[in-house]
């Protein structure tokens, strides 16, 4: 593996996707019930979501995968966009759902019970942007000719 065959671009995604899997498990939500301590609940993005999770799970993996696979030189020629306008995609997606789920928090399922978000949420969205911009970043290297590999 050539990790020097990497663009800044696809660095920047990799590591926003490792960061957006990462704080995937940190809390984004959160209730209080009004019982102290004991009735304060907090839920990560994986406990709130059907197939959301499994999405930004997928936008993280991507992301990753681009930049593994472009330093193992096994980068696929006949994809149906170059790569960084995949990933510029992939990560868009990723900061709408983020985005979603942020204006629209989970019900608890009780009334009267107000969600509130918490930190996981908020350096969610900044990974998901750092995915897409790595991707925007990514697609502009290989189009100039500036990356390398280009």
């Amino acid at each position: 593996m050539d990790f020097a065959r990497i663009s800044f671009g696809e660095m920047v995604a990799a590591v926003s996707g490792f960061l957006l899997i990462l704080f995937m498990f940190l809390p984004w939500f959160g209730a209080d019930i009004g019982l102290g301590d004991v009735g304060s609940v907090d839920a990560n993005f994986w406990e709130v979501s059907d197939i959301l999770d499994i999405l930004l799970f997928l936008v993280g993996l991507i992301a990753i995968g681009v930049a593994l696979a472009r330093a193992a030189g096994a980068m696929p020629a006949n994809l149906p966009a170059p790569v960084g306008t995949i990933v510029l995609g992939a990560g868009a997606l990723a900061v709408l759902i983020v985005l979603f789920r942020l204006l629209v928090p989970p019900d608890g399922g009780v009334d009267g019970v107000d969600i509130g978000r918490k930190i996981g949420v908020f350096l969610g969205l900044l990974a998901a942007a750092g995915v897409a911009f790595g991707g925007y970043t990514a697609s502009n290297e290989r189009a100039a000719g500036v990356g390398p590999g280009a």
